[in-house]
């Protein structure tokens, strides 16, 4: 692993939609648009449609360039195949993770925590050393309307926390959107996670390549 291995830019994240159509519709104009990649989280859709749906939108991904992500459920990541996992504060373990891909001779998973307003946690996380680390709510959040928030401060804060070879990207996530989304960019956010600030926005290509520009205005970590 190296430093800053997950990409820089733009991150979605599946809305709460059950609509296949739609959802394809929509990731397929944000992968145009510049998203580098998404995550399927979905804790309302129907079992039986969640494994044909997300492998349909990892297949837009792949065929995009862009990396499929999978939030929470590790062990559904390796059934589709899916290039990461997401883990939350009551998810396995980052190590727990990669030792069962590493039993089962999978390729390795990109792997992601929640730190949510923690540098504490940011930094016992980092002792696994995930690929990213990911602050928040910065914002108010209409999909966690009573998430903790968390200061922009903390990805300077974070970065101070490096180890020689090792520093894991920083995502911002919670409340972004086009009000906002510069100030957690020059805040030092390497890639910052949009639902609603693009999937519901009318244009949701447009949407993609403006927050895509922010990051072409900043140079991507050395």
């Amino acid at each position: 692993m190296t430093a800053h291995s997950f990409p820089f830019g733009l991150y979605g994240i599946t809305p709460e939609w059950h609509d296949g159509d739609r959802l394809r519709r929509a990731v397929s104009q944000a992968c145009k648009g510049g998203m580098r990649v998404l995550q399927w989280r979905q804790k309302t859709m129907p079992a039986d449609q969640v494994r044909p749906i997300a492998a349909s939108l990892r297949d837009i991904c792949g065929a995009a360039g862009v990396l499929f992500i999978v939030n929470d459920d590790w062990k559904l990541a390796l059934e589709l195949g899916a290039d990461g996992v997401h883990l939350g504060r009551h998810d396995a373990a980052v190590a727990t993770v990669r030792a069962h891909v590493q039993q089962q001779n999978h390729p390795p998973l990109l792997v992601g925590v929640s730190c949510y307003d923690s540098l504490d946690m940011a930094a016992t996380a980092m002792q696994d050393e995930p690929d990213y680390i990911a602050f928040g709510a910065l914002f108010p959040s209409m999909v966690k309307p009573d998430a903790v928030r968390a200061p922009l401060s903390l990805f300077q804060d974070a970065k101070t926390l490096r180890k020689p070879g090792y520093m894991p990207s920083l995502v911002g996530i919670g409340g972004i959107n086009r009000q906002n989304a510069r100030l957690a960019v020059e805040a030092g956010a390497d890639s910052i996670a949009v639902i609603t600030g693009l999937f519901e926005e009318s244009d949701i290509l447009g949407a993609a390549q403006w927050y895509s520009a922010l990051f072409n205005e900043h140079a991507a970590p050395s």
